[in-house]
């Protein structure tokens, strides 16, 4: 018998479609409601976000979807702003390009091309821009914890992330994403110090693999090193899809956890 990969999440659960699917409808739903929607912040047609905006002055959000860095599309992930809205948090859903038509240093400057631009325009369009959270799910928290390594932000919201990418490069992943030893640890945010301290919340399902645990606490635990407020902590009962499923919720306390680092 083939051993599963620890990292390979979806093979864990019977149907990893069912859970995309209903993340696309739910969407569906939210992308119809008023919002600025893809706003170009790069030159590339990947390059655009939706952005809701609750009230002037909100603190921003800014998520990035997951996908392993080579599938999805923040139209599949539009639905978390349902969750984040109604505590008044703004929220934007960044779209990037997808492997292995990009290398994985392009994707990143993409995800930091985001930031740089709601960080520069956000005022305009009613968001505090002094006030930003990064945050993502699996390759989406990657991308986020590299925001932060790039410019300073408020905190840093990892759901099920991938943070020491010398893991990845022994994993099925690296057959998309073609790391060598030198770059996935130039590219793994564990091995890297932000920009500046800030707050950090790294969280995995209950459910997941060993190897997703390590991947949230030995980041949260690196970067306490580097002087920002971090932890990691278990979602409990949650599996690697499950615990993005729970952004949908305003009620719920994960959500109301994410909202409250925007301060």
């Amino acid at each position: 018998m083939t051993a599963v990969d620890p990292l390979n999440a979806a093979a864990t659960v019977p149907d990893v479609t069912v859970f995309f699917q209903r993340w696309r409808a739910w969407s569906d739903v939210v992308r119809a409601q008023p919002h600025q929607r893809d706003l170009r912040y790069g030159p590339s047609a990947d390059e655009t976000l939706d952005l809701f905006v609750p009230h002037q002055g909100a603190p921003l959000v800014v998520f990035f979807h997951g996908g392993y860095w080579r599938r999805l599309h923040k139209d599949d992930m539009t639905y978390v702003a349902a969750g984040l809205q109604p505590h008044g948090v703004a929220v934007a859903v960044v779209n990037y390009g997808l492997a292995p038509a990009l290398q994985l240093e392009t994707i990143v400057a993409q995800a930091r091309a985001a930031v740089g631009w709601l960080r520069r325009h956000g005022a305009g369009y009613g968001v505090d821009a002094q006030r930003i959270v990064v945050a993502g799910h699996s390759a989406g928290g990657h991308l986020a914890a590299m925001c932060a390594v790039d410019a300073p932000v408020t905190a840093v919201a990892s759901l099920s992330g991938l943070h020491d990418l010398r893991a990845v490069a022994r994993s099925f992943v690296n057959e998309w994403l073609g790391l060598d030893d030198a770059r996935a640890v130039a590219l793994s945010p564990t091995l890297l110090a932000p920009s500046a301290p800030c707050v950090v919340r790294a969280w995995s399902g209950e459910r997941e693999s060993a190897a997703f645990h390590a991947q949230g606490g030995d980041f949260a635990a690196a970067w306490r090193a580097h002087g920002c407020d971090a932890a990691y902590a278990d979602s409990p009962g949650d599996n690697h899809f499950t615990i993005c499923d729970r952004l949908r919720d305003s009620d719920d306390p994960l959500v109301a956890r994410i909202a409250a680092l925007a301060g």
